[in-house]
């Protein structure tokens, strides 16, 4: 009886059907404890929280940054009001989408260890992290993989519709519109392939217009810019957000073991489709070299994660890719250095999501204590400030991203000072040419460590 009792329970394991379903759960549960800790590190995820807030309650469409991210922008004004657990719940929730279309992916592509792709998928650092915040990445790989699933299947018109809305998630979507082509090249054959491509170009443009729409009607063609007011980090930076920041230190072992494998034992891909290895590579590629002309943050990486993972695969004999597997999986929860055992990305990105909150609301109750009417330029802090603290912004104390000259002086003509925060310096003269101590600002910081200073010295 109990061995008739085991062999069922091996049986419902070994369906691919209970398999993702398994898989969907452990990564639905492991999201959970994350999602309450503010809307996330970068300030981008806030944004997307105030201006959810400004829809909802003017009725009227706002970009949170351009070039605009339609989608998700409209669809979180329909939950803002449940706060950090909702728009973060809503990432979550297109994380478990895309675990899913890789897991057929990989399925269509004949990989024994489907569900352990897509573990290894859902833990892997920059794939973890941006689950749990209120950015756009994930949802944009989430259309971006079912459309890849719908090319596979030959469905050219679900494909070029799944893209357009990956691209009103996230503009560089459309970065997937050549590597679909040539899938859907190698799927089809004589007059029908031509077709089916005619037919996913057009598809696809047409919804990512639709879907842009809301910005074109509000904006105009002025939409279409992008921001480039940070400095370019040096190549040690530009390398460690390509690497570790995306796989993490493990990870990157894994990758290494599974790269330097090919040199030893060369396997031919199971794709019956020999299109698919090529245009995954042309995914990588046209990625990178994106991200090589504005490295500026390791999320602009996502994309390839799921396409490096395809490949070996693919290409890697069946243990290297499990090591991979394994080694992705102790990536997000711990770090090994020579110091020791330390929390992995996924518990830094959550404590240093507390304590940025933290560091806010004492920022916030230290500035209500100073006299008079004042402005703040803050920086990132400010959509943060927006969010957590909309009762903060009265006419005795207003919070500002950045100031230009003109912008400056009428702040001196409404308020009696205008302080800014030590790092800020530099950043707004960097983007406006403005040096704020040289034309009457205040470093709040300064202050604040001599009215420290003083009390030491009166006690």
């Amino acid at each position: 009886m109990m061995s008739m009792t085991w062999n069922r329970f091996v049986q419902l394991i070994r369906n691919p059907d209970c398999q993702l379903v398994l898989v969907l759960v452990v990564v639905l549960f492991s999201r959970v404890p994350f999602l309450n800790a503010g809307y996330g590190v970068n300030v981008d995820a806030w944004r997307v929280a105030r201006v959810a807030r400004e829809i909802a309650t003017t009725g009227q469409y706002s970009v949170s940054r351009f070039p605009g991210y339609p989608i998700q922008e409209i669809v979180c004004s329909w939950f803002w009001r449940g706060g950090p657990v909702a728009l973060n719940g809503l990432t979550a929730f297109f994380s478990l989408v895309a675990v899913a279309a890789f897991m057929w992916i990989s399925r269509k592509l004949r990989c024994r260890d489907a569900w352990l792709a897509g573990l290894a998928l859902a833990v892997t650092p920059i794939f973890f992290v941006s689950s749990a915040c209120a950015k756009d990445y994930i949802w944009a790989l989430a259309f971006v993989l079912l459309s890849v699933l719908c090319a596979l299947d030959r469905r050219a018109l679900f494909a070029g519709g799944l893209l357009g809305l990956g691209v009103g998630c996230r503009i560089t979507s459309l970065a997937m519109m050549l590597p679909l082509a040539l899938i859907l090249f190698g799927e089809t054959s004589g007059r029908s392939r031509w077709l089916s491509i005619v037919t996913f170009i057009s598809v696809a443009a047409a919804t990512a217009a639709l879907v842009f729409s809301p910005v074109c009607l509000s904006y105009g063609m002025n939409f279409l810019t992008f921001y480039e007011n940070h400095t370019r980090p040096d190549w040690v930076t530009i390398l460690k957000r390509g690497t570790v920041e995306i796989w993490g230190a493990a990870g990157l072992i894994g990758l290494c073991i599974a790269a330097s494998s090919l040199f030893l034992r060369r396997t031919s891909t199971t794709s019956p489709n020999k299109w698919v290895a090529p245009a995954f590579v042309l995914a990588i590629a046209i990625y990178l070299g994106a991200y090589l002309r504005l490295p500026d943050q390791a999320g602009y990486l996502l994309p390839i994660v799921p396409f490096v993972l395809i490949l070996a695969q693919q290409f890697v004999a069946r243990r290297i890719f499990q090591i991979l597997c394994a080694c992705l999986f102790i990536s997000s929860f711990a770090v090994v250095s020579p110091n020791g055992l330390s929390r992995g990305p996924i518990f830094a990105d959550h404590v240093e999501r507390l304590e940025t909150m933290a560091r806010i609301r004492g920022f916030l109750a230290y500035s209500k204590t100073l006299p008079g009417r004042n402005t703040f330029v803050v920086g990132g802090w400010e959509p943060q400030i927006a969010v957590m603290a909309p009762e903060f912004r009265t006419d005795r104390s207003r919070y500002v991203y950045l100031l230009t000259a003109n912008e400056l002086s009428d702040a001196f003509k409404n308020s009696d000072h205008v302080f800014y925060l030590p790092l800020i310096r530099e950043f707004n003269y960097r983007v406006t040419g403005l040096d704020l101590a040289q034309h009457g600002a205040l470093d709040l910081r300064a202050i604040f460590d001599g009215q420290q200073a003083a009390r030491e010295q009166a006690r």
